[in-house]
């Protein structure tokens, strides 16, 4: 609407990593020029290339079981509740703001790569919710490394869009046996520290938890909050190039970085610091470091991951949280264990052992994933120009796909079958016909790479690729990766831990693969918040196109896998939304986000004003059926329950009804459709409805 945006402030922070617990044990570290690496107790390392680690003294004392008959990877997680180590930091950044608002309007956003043994993960967000009582919208993102910057950038949106007074966001990782012989096998651990942009290169895994708490700055300024920052901006964007290796062009930082600068309304020399992704790789640095060049010319950089080793999924907000702690002081981090500079990268990464004296008006924190998933926070300090946003867009749907059990669907013939509960395997999808190469897909990224690419032969012609981005919802690690890095485990021992399955155990390791098979460089992110994941992904690719333009399309939908589904509840869906000046035949008119059973405010959201709607698709209970349909015409499509529809898994089942809406919708069954999700972590709405002929 042209309308200025909300400043965000940061007014709470909250740490836990191998240098300590709380923020004044990560300053002492930090001024100390002390890291937090020590040999690894918890499990033992002899068969692998590094025995290092950064570990939590938290759990010090603590073992981790071996796997056996009795113990899968789950329990022998058990001593390590990932709930735990978030709580610390998440408590901490909570009390320390000293915020008090409605329960209901306090949303969280969580970051983990692996979750709870790489098998809970929206379980851990609902955990930590409880905990502080925030009863608002609970999201988890799960882009690997990059998972908490993208956190950060998406609770500034929640603030933005008025789906939340207040916003805890962040994220937690835990070091097991498992992610440290994944990364052995890889070949990208050191024997020796961390140490970014030097030799020897490497990485140290490390774990950690910290958090951010978010406010409009006017409600800070009400009640006398001193921020720490302000978060001004964020970008996305996918490398579409390699499962573990980043595009040896950089151009994927690049696009990410000019995201965040054009969020921000920012120019590239108003850039005083960049806090790197630096995990002492030799192709990440390299390539992180030319694409700041090229982007930014030579800002002030360094990367912290040589005092707290690389935290995954925690990384970007703790080596935000670093950055701030320094900023405070007038200062900025140090790279710690800086020797000299590997070939292709900085001269002086801010070397030394302590913090460095430098004003910083503007930074960023740029966050670069397994996968290809780039993440960037533009974020600054004093009185800042608030950009104006652009014009609201018009968004409308293009294509639709959907594969399972129920074959292979374009929009076109979703109505034949999709009410019809087929039962069996999902069916295999010929790729090759869609112009995919199949091979080294798993079964995950065949499924969630066929149905989006009918989506986007379904809308008749293809996008510029560099602009259109991939939002996808995932429930768990794809299975056929997870079952297969687990038996070289039992088959060879935990020296011949498979590297290839390991690299593709993400829970957006799909979505890397679709991006690269299909060629999707825009905006990318992965949600795993139950239910309502799949719609919750096609809203915030809504909200991407209408309020951004940084991106002219995106596929947004949802992927499962056979692991202790029933046979008709495996395969992905995924819809095309597109910005549009003009109309289109089906027009996303509306949407809302609401904490877990308020499908009702969801709804509200979405209707926008409207006092009826010609269909209702809807999975929740039966009380939230019943209030809903006081929106539903007398006339037209009616009720429609999700149980009806084909047996989708926990990822896809909400992104299955909205391609069922939009199917309604092309066939003239209805004018408008309300698609609610109200089972998930999130109540989640959306309208679709019919375009001006």
């Amino acid at each position: 609407m042209g309308a200025s945006q909300h400043a965000v402030f940061v007014t709470g922070v909250g740490a836990a990593s191998a240098l300590g617990t709380g923020i004044d044990a990560h300053r002492a570290a930090l001024w100390a020029g002390r890291d937090g690496f020590r040999p690894i107790e918890r499990f033992d390392t002899t068969a692998m290339s590094a025995h290092l680690g950064a570990t939590w003294p938290g759990w010090d004392g603590r073992t981790q079981p071996a796997i056996n008959r009795e113990r899968d990877l789950a329990a022998t997680s058990a001593p390590f509740p990932l709930h735990e180590l978030a709580l610390v930091a998440a408590r901490e950044a909570w009390s320390s703001a000293g915020v008090v608002c409605d329960p209901k309007r306090a949303a969280l956003v969580f970051g983990t790569c692996y979750g709870q043994g790489f098998k809970e993960f929206s379980p851990v967000a609902d955990r930590i919710a409880a905990s502080l009582d925030l009863a608002g919208a609970r999201i988890t993102i799960s882009t690997a490394c990059s998972s908490s910057t993208n956190a950060i950038g998406l609770a500034r949106d929640l603030l933005q869009h008025d789906y939340a007074d207040v916003v805890v966001a962040g994220g937690a990782d835990t070091l097991l046996r498992e992610a440290q012989a994944g990364f052995s096998a890889l070949g990208v651990l050191s024997a020796e520290p961390c140490a970014p942009f030097s030799d020897p290169p490497g990485t140290t895994l490390g774990e950690g938890a910290g958090f951010l708490v978010l406010e409009r700055a006017a409600d800070a300024a009400r009640r006398g909050a001193t921020p720490w920052a302000t978060i001004c901006g964020y970008g996305l964007s996918a490398d579409g190039f390699h499962e573990t290796t980043p595009d040896p062009a950089g151009s994927g930082v690049s696009r990410a970085i000019r995201g965040a600068l054009s969020d921000a309304g920012w120019l590239a020399g108003d850039i005083d610091y960049v806090s790197a992704h630096a995990t002492g790789t030799a192709n990440n640095d390299r390539i992180e470091w030319s694409a700041i060049q090229r982007e930014l010319g030579a800002p002030a950089v360094s990367g912290t991951k040589g005092h707290i080793g690389h935290t995954q999924g925690a990384a970007g907000v703790l080596e935000l949280i670093l950055a701030l702690v320094c900023h405070r002081e007038g200062c900025v981090p140090p790279t710690l264990h800086f020797r000299g500079a590997r070939s292709g990268c900085p001269c002086d990464p801010i070397a030394g052992a302590e913090p460095r004296p430098l004003a910083v008006s503007r930074a960023l924190k740029l966050s670069a994933a397994f996968g290809g998933a780039n993440a960037v926070v533009a974020y600054g300090f004093g009185t800042l120009p608030t950009r104006a946003s652009p014009p609201r867009s018009r968004v409308i749907v293009t294509g639709a796909g959907v594969v399972g059990s129920v074959g292979a669907l374009r929009l076109s013939n979703v109505l034949e079958v999709m009410e019809k509960r087929s039962v069996g395997p999902s069916q295999e999808v010929d790729l090759h016909g869609l112009g995919v190469e199949p091979r080294k897909l798993d079964r995950s990224a065949r499924w969630l790479t066929a149905a989006a690419a009918l989506a986007l032969s379904d809308g008749g012609r293809r996008e510029d690729m560099d602009r259109t981005g991939l939002f996808v919802a995932g429930a768990q690690m794809p299975a056929e990766s997870a079952q297969r890095c687990a038996g070289s485990i039992q088959t060879r021992g935990i020296a011949g831990t498979s590297a290839s399955a390991f690299a593709r155990m993400s829970v957006n390791a799909p979505a890397g693969a679709c991006s690269q098979a299909l060629g999707l460089l825009g905006p990318t992110s992965t949600l795993s918040s139950g239910e309502s994941s799949g719609l919750l992904a096609l809203v915030l690719a809504a909200e991407w196109l209408a309020f951004r333009d940084d991106a002219d399309a995106i596929v947004a939908g949802g992927v499962d896998e056979l692991s202790g589904l029933p046979d008709d509840a495996e395969g992905a869906a995924c819809l095309v939304l597109k910005r549009s000046r003009e109309t289109g035949p089906i027009v996303v008119a509306g949407w809302g986000i609401a904490g877990r059973h308020r499908a009702l405010e969801a709804a509200e959201r979405a209707m926008a004003g409207r006092s009826v709607v010609e269909g209702l698709i809807v999975d929740g209970d039966a009380p939230a059926v019943a209030a809903l349909k006081k929106w539903t015409a007398t006339e037209g499509l009616g009720v429609i329950e999700a149980s009806r529809l084909w047996g989708v898994g926990e990822s896809t089942r909400s992104s299955v009804m909205a391609v069922v809406a939009a199917a309604h919708i092309a066939a003239g069954h209805a004018q408008s459709v309300l698609v609610v999700a109200a089972r998930g972590a999130s109540s989640v709405a959306i309208v679709l409805e019919r375009g001006p002929r």
